[in-house]
């Protein structure tokens, strides 16, 4: 992975740091944190590089697609089958 890259806004260089990124869709929201990107210490730009913004945005999309499945195939005329999902990885 490159090390360096500059911002597309501002053309500072930008640094590889880890951030937490956030998604929203159709009332449901989640959160993938210690995600490494580049970020621009000047702007605040973040940029994820290829392959890890294509698997994180898969899995996100998968994510909210079941979420709103069970959400409308509640029992009883009751929606909301769950209010919430966080997913981590155990530290070794």
């Amino acid at each position: 992975m490159k090390k360096e890259k500059p911002c597309p806004e501002c053309h500072t260089i930008m640094e590889l740091k880890k951030t937490t990124l956030h998604f929203e869709r159709e009332g449901f929201y989640a959160d993938v944190e210690n995600v490494s990107a580049f970020i621009c210490p000047k702007c605040g730009t973040r940029s994820v590089p290829g392959k890890a913004a294509i698997n994180i945005g898969n899995t996100v999309e998968s994510l909210f697609k079941s979420a709103k499945e069970a959400d409308a195939s509640g029992e009883d005329g009751v929606s909301s089958t769950f209010s919430g999902i966080s997913f981590h990885r155990v530290a070794t």
